[in-house]
């Protein structure tokens, strides 16, 4: 007997219970580069205990004191940075990898074996997801540039340029503009690179160039509740982060046992965040769903249970 299908909010939340072994395997895609970047965090962490800001960040988020530590420790900080971005390679990697495999447990919404699954489907989909990537990249540079960066320059410039004083009514729109079009131009790029790679793992087209097409197809008419839905799960992976952010500062360890505490209270914030991306995909291909041709099915959709 089929069910009628949930919507995209429920269908997300669902799945985020439903599939917390793909959280788990998300988490640990985490753990990688965190290991990775571990020796720049423990010299940053030595760094920052004996500077005189601690005291300071550890009462809460201080733009002022943050700003000053970026200013005046800025060289003892970029002694760090390449561990932190061969960490974040290795992470981009990662998640471009195993996206795919993700949207096709999803869609079959077999919740195990997480583990072996994911990565034999992973594997399947990483080439045409790489050259989706691509495009991806180069889209988001050329409409960037486009509908955010030239406005931003005229205006800058008849303004009085970078260097005219704050608080100049053209100036302020530029910065608006900058900000307002570009996470709207942002937000769309991503959600058709989102849904290309839905149409690539319900098996809609085998290339990403088509893909691409379906996803326009989809977006057609559709594209603000897409973007709405968008943000609503980008509002909840913020909550979650604060929450579990705001409160490993409060805890604020002073041995070393309670800094290994702290480390495993973060992992289960990112275990709660990986829960929330499952969620994130799942609405999202339910949303996808409704918006298909009739008996155009070629999975079982998420939200569908037999």
């Amino acid at each position: 007997m089929t069910q009628t299908p949930r919507s995209p909010l429920a269908a997300g939340f669902a799945a985020a219970l439903r599939h917390r072994r793909l959280a788990v395997v998300l988490w640990l895609s985490l753990l990688v580069p965190s290991l990775i970047a571990m020796p720049g965090i423990n010299r940053l962490a030595a760094f920052f205990d004996n500077s005189p800001f601690r005291e300071t960040l550890t009462k809460g988020w201080d733009s002022w004191a943050i700003a000053s530590l970026l200013s005046f420790k800025g060289r003892e900080i970029q002694t760090f940075v390449p561990f932190f971005l061969l960490a974040l390679a290795v992470s981009a990697v990662l998640q471009l990898f195993l996206t795919g495999g993700i949207l096709k447990v999803l869609v079959a919404d077999v919740p195990r074996p997480a583990f072996r699954r994911l990565i034999a489907e992973s594997a399947a989909l990483f080439k045409p997801s790489l050259y989706g990537f691509v495009r991806f990249v180069l889209t988001l540079a050329i409409w960037e540039a486009l509908l955010v960066g030239l406005p931003v320059r005229i205006l800058t410039k008849l303004a009085g340029g970078a260097a005219a004083a704050p608080n100049v009514p053209l100036k302020n729109i530029a910065e608006l503009w900058m900000f307002v079009v570009g996470a709207l131009v942002f937000a769309n790029v991503l959600l058709r690179f989102d849904l290309a790679r839905i149409a690539l793992a319900r098996g809609d087209s085998p290339t990403a160039r088509g893909a691409y097409r379906v996803a326009k197809e989809r977006l057609r008419d559709s594209r603000a509740s897409a973007i709405g839905l968008a943000v609503f799960w980008f509002v909840v992976f913020f909550v979650v982060q604060a929450v579990f952010t705001n409160a490993g500062i409060a805890l604020n360890p002073a041995t070393d046992a309670g800094v290994s505490g702290l480390f495993v209270f973060r992992q289960v914030g990112f275990v709660f965040l990986a829960m929330v991306r499952v969620g994130f995909w799942a609405s999202l291909l339910a949303w996808e769903g409704f918006r298909r041709p009739r008996g155009a099915w070629t999975l079982q959709p998420v939200g569908m249970a037999a």
